[in-house]
């Protein structure tokens, strides 16, 4: 085909109904609706998003996100990092002058300051907008006569600055969804209302939120905030109340110490939502935050927004996500539900109740990611998926606020590198018929910390016996297609063998084999850290058979 025949070549426009005909035929027998999933949320995605999705959005949805923003871009706000005040002037001078825009530090007691040092401190925040953190040490304050930015912390007023701090972070580290965190927001800002006033707040406050790698809610729920901030700013009889500054951090939730440059994925994948989603300050953590970052990590994270910067133009427009059915019904779907539970957390007077009703959500929530990643629902690369056997964490793992899905896996990692268990796969029939099932126990085992050992396929129950005594095997799990496993795991039950026996799948016959001795299974669902503790229990009982 010719490049001129190429330009006459029409295609047919497909309708929505054509396309439903299309994919449940791909689809072999299976519904429509498989296709569908439903977030933490509770919202239900779809495969296919048309105009017809939109046709329930308010129409100035679109425009309200973009009237609250002042600028297409963002300023880049990476934290400074040092363990003195000298260390933290030097990493201010360095970043300021390779592209950071804000001086974005947290004041710790152990940070002594000289007059000298906060003489050159000064000087900066003379020339920079500033995001302090001053929790630890309100003090600090004190030296500072006038700042333009935002203060986390402060005590009272301070002239130039915002000091009203509307945290959805902490609801986030909780383990929260894009609901309790929005909820949250709202529920800070009503406090500051009725202390301060609607004017006050508009004039005084600022709002985090952490951005972890759930890449196109995170983008709907920075937008349903600006969409929220106006309809709260309505409730108080504020029709045009002023959009306040959104600072926006990559989130720890995801990231893992175990194969640890991974994180350098999700940081980036947490960064371009901040920036999709209409941040007007984005950090993001170095991709060995949990272990001990270097000069050349720091360097990759803020670097991450520059080249966002530099060599995608999203900073020349106003919510490039805009306009997205999918995103745009996402963004409306958060607001509904966030401004709903909003109202039912405000029937209950007292705050402390209220703060009880969010944590309660988040932990609820937190609790369904942590199953969803044991059962490897949701896939954390190099965790819960591929993990790398000779994985070791060698330094200590930083302490966070967020409650951190990898942290179970990192745990039992450890644990097993303490209590060693000696595990066997025993492969029984045609290589291409048990390789899958081979797979995945061994993808299994290594994700909890175990590196099994492969027997010769098919060995006698004699000779497998000798094979296990010979090489302090601990452990097995016997693999095969389901016709070898049925007919073979009796026959190996009745050798008793010395070493507890699992069986790879799931099978009619279980509750009869584990009668006759079988020890437990391993299977596609499965909760690898159920399965994995009661492993180490093994292990930590073999170890003290080893020690006695």
């Amino acid at each position: 085909m010719t490049i001129n025949d190429m330009k006459q070549t029409k295609f047919n426009e497909a309708s929505f109904t054509e396309w439903e005909q299309a994919a449940v035929k791909s689809l072999k027998g299976k519904s429509l609706e498989s296709l569908e999933t439903k977030t933490l949320e509770e919202i239900i995605l779809k495969p296919l998003y048309t105009l017809a999705d939109l046709e329930n959005i308010p129409d100035e949805q679109t425009k309200t996100v973009r009237e609250s923003k002042e600028s297409a871009s963002w300023k880049v706000a990476q934290p400074s990092v040092g363990l003195t005040s000298e260390e933290i002037l030097s990493d201010l001078n360095e970043s300021l002058s390779k592209g950071n825009n804000v001086i974005n530090y947290k004041v710790e007691i152990d940070h002594k300051w000289n007059d000298s040092q906060l003489q050159e401190l000064k000087e900066l925040f003379q020339h920079y907008e500033v995001l302090l953190d001053v929790k630890n040490d309100p003090s600090f304050l004190k030296h500072f006569d006038y700042l333009n930015g935002s203060i986390i912390g402060a005590e009272e007023e301070f002239k130039g600055a915002r000091t009203l701090h509307l945290d959805g972070s902490k609801l986030h580290k909780a383990g929260g969804d894009a609901i309790s965190e929005l909820a949250s927001v709202l529920v800070q800002a009503d406090t500051f209302v009725h202390l301060h006033g609607i004017e006050k707040v508009e004039e005084n406050a600022f709002v985090q939120f952490s951005v972890d790698t759930n890449f196109f809610m995170e983008i709907a729920k920075l937008r349903a905030f600006r969409i929220l901030w106006k309809a709260f700013g309505e409730a108080f009889g504020k029709e045009n109340a002023k959009a306040i500054p959104v600072y926006a951090e990559t989130s720890l939730r995801s990231f893992s110490a175990l194969d640890e440059t991974v994180n350098l994925l999700r940081a980036g994948n947490s960064t371009l939502s901040c920036v999709l989603g209409g941040a007007d300050f984005v950090s993001a953590y170095p991709y060995n935050y949990l272990t001990g970052t270097t000069a050349t990590s720091n360097r990759i994270a803020r670097n991450m927004q520059l080249v966002l910067k530099e060599e995608t133009h999203i900073q020349r427009v106003i919510d490039a996500a805009g306009g997205s059915f999918y995103i745009e019904s996402l963004t409306n779907q958060l607001v509904e539900k966030a401004w709903t539970y909003f109202i039912e957390l405000m029937k209950d007077s007292s705050p402390e109740s209220r703060e009880s009703m969010l944590l309660q959500r988040a932990q609820e929530k937190w609790e369904l990611q942590l199953k969803a990643v044991s059962s490897r629902k949701k896939s954390l690369i190099g965790t819960n998926n591929y993990a790398n056997p000779d994985d070791v964490i060698e330094n200590p793992v930083k302490h966070t606020d967020y409650k951190r899905l990898a942290e179970p896996f990192e745990d039992l990692r450890k644990a097993f590198k303490q209590f060693p268990l000696k595990a066997a796969i025993l492969p029984y029939g045609v290589l291409k018929e048990y390789k899958p099932r081979l797979d995945y126990v061994n993808g299994f085992l290594n994700a909890i910390g175990i590196t099994p050992v492969l027997a010769e396929a098919n060995l006698k129950p004699f000779d497998l016996q000798q094979w296990i005594e010979n090489d302090n095997i601990q452990y097995a799990v016997f693999v095969g297609n389901d016709d070898q496993t049925a007919g073979l795991v009796p026959a190996l039950l009745n050798e008793k063998l010395s070493v507890p026996l699992d069986v790879a799948g799931k099978f009619e016959e279980y509750e009869d084999w584990l009668e006759a001795g079988l020890s437990g299974s391993i299977y596609a669902g499965q909760s690898l850290l159920i399965k994995g503790k009661e492993l180490l229990a093994l292990a930590q009982k073999e170890g003290s058979h080893d020690n006695a």
